[in-house]
């Protein structure tokens, strides 16, 4: 007689998914929220000298502003939110979480000193800390397994969208407003170039936070057991455990998974923080230059890259490669490591922008790579707190120490000022030990797929 258990993986499986277009229509919607934090999260990085200008602050000081105040934030408040992401409603919690995040954006435009922007920081990142959780398993209950891959990079091509946006229209923006000189808002009165940026990107995400109703909250599939964690229960945190032994469980994935992406996030992450330095070091560019040329390589790359990572991968899943994800990313960081290096070394913006966009088609759909992987193989009552879990050990490393490293081998193995060197010493130490980690680790994922099939 089957147990508890079983009738509920034998229900799940029964369920017949949503229409394709409730599910196309949802996956685009959260991509265009994703868009949305990506440009509420980067607008400052366009915004230092003029900040800094009138806030009287120095750069260690805006390093917290933009790094340090974010990411600890982001990691802390996405723990918590994936947990919730587990329990409760997915489309309420990224209606709060969006018009948290877009208040806050809107808040550091009314700062007047640099506490209250720190503030209006960390609000930014409590926000959007609820969108990747409550998303992604949103769209794993949405589509099938074979359909799963694209899904995500579809949700996915939201960050390169908006982080090439950011490039390419908000630096037009920033000249557009910093040209009008002091600007005298309603009930606000007289308000600096810089601050009139967040309101304009900030206000509009405050009704757009509506939208997230227009979905539907989809049934849970692959659902194992419900979460039990003793006295325990009460707390926020209290599935944690609960993943924790899931994920010993399942030891050799979660190793070669986090191994495996965690390297390529390093390299990934930290190139990205240091092009436009490198760029205007080594080409003379101007930041409009820089923009143009850094937006396009963005928005190109990933759209093309994530398109044809989901296709492709989804293929070999219907094919009976349950280590598709694996398998696919491995080969493309091994064809991404030469590319990386030429561009890094070359004395040519051309080179170096083509160079870039291919290495990007190659390597930006880690995210959708990383969460359909980890989606695939955890029970539907962890999968929030996987995700979260995820992004606030190894993704926060992997922010962390990225930009950091480039730095260091710029300064202590070639003598300062070679970023470029730095870069490529980052692609060709950290990409083919993550391809040899997903490489070794697809039997491992082969297995953990089979053994959550059982769930449905």
């Amino acid at each position: 007689m089957p147990n508890k258990t079983d009738s509920r993986a034998v229900k799940s499986a029964a369920m017949p998914y949503p229409p394709a277009a409730i599910g196309w229509y949802s996956t685009v919607l959260l991509a265009f929220l994703y868009w949305l934090s990506i440009l509420d999260r980067t607008i400052i990085s366009l915004l230092v000298d003029p900040i800094k200008a009138d806030l009287g602050i120095s750069d260690v000081q805006f390093g917290m502003l933009h790094g340090l105040a974010f990411a600890v934030t982001f990691s802390l408040f996405g723990l918590a939110a994936g947990a919730l992401a587990d329990r409760f409603s997915r489309r309420v919690i990224i209606f709060v979480s969006v018009s948290v995040w877009s208040i806050a954006t809107a808040g550091c435009g009314l700062a007047r000193d640099f506490w209250y922007l720190l503030l209006a920081r960390v609000g930014v990142g409590a926000g959007e800390a609820g969108l990747n959780p409550c998303a992604t398993s949103m769209i794993t209950d949405l589509f099938p397994p074979t359909r799963l891959t694209t899904a995500l990079a579809v949700y996915s091509i939201g960050a390169s969208v908006g982080s090439g946006c950011a490039y390419l229209f908000g630096g037009m923006l920033v000249d557009l407003v910093s040209g009008s000189g002091a600007i005298i808002a309603p009930v606000l009165g007289e308000i600096a170039p810089w601050q009139a940026v967040f309101l304009i990107i900030g206000i509009p995400g405050i009704f757009l936070s509506l939208l997230s109703f227009t979905m539907p909250e989809p049934a849970r599939r692959g659902v194992r057991e419900k979460v039990h964690a003793g006295p325990a229960m009460d707390s926020i945190f209290s599935g944690y455990p609960v993943l924790l032994r899931f994920i010993r469980s399942r030891g050799r994935f979660f190793f070669y998974h986090y191994a495996g992406f965690g390297l390529a996030s390093i390299g990934f992450v930290g190139g990205s923080a240091w092009y436009p330095a490198h760029m205007g070091r080594s080409f003379g560019w101007s930041g409009s230059q820089i923009g143009l040329g850094l937006g396009a390589a963005m928005i190109i790359g990933g759209i093309v890259g994530k398109s044809l990572c989901g296709y492709v991968v989804d293929i070999l899943f219907r094919r009976g490669y349950k280590d598709a994800q694996f398998r696919w990313y491995a080969g493309c960081l091994i064809l991404a490591t030469p590319v990386g290096l030429l561009a890094a070394t070359s004395t040519s913006p051309w080179v170096f922008l083509g160079g870039l966009t291919v290495f990007l088609t190659l390597l930006s759909p880690v995210t959708a790579l990383y969460v359909a992987s980890l989606n695939l193989v955890t029970p539907n009552e962890l999968r929030g707190a996987g995700v979260a879990f995820y992004s606030a050990t190894i993704g926060l490393f992997a922010l962390s120490l990225g930009p950091v490293l480039i730095a260091v081998f710029s300064d202590y193995l070639y003598g300062g000022n070679a970023i470029n060197l730095g870069i490529a010493t980052m692609f060709g130490s950290c990409l083919p030990l993550a391809a040899l980690a997903l490489f070794l680790g697809r039997s491992a994922m082969w297995e953990a797929v089979t053994a959550a099939e059982e769930w449905g």
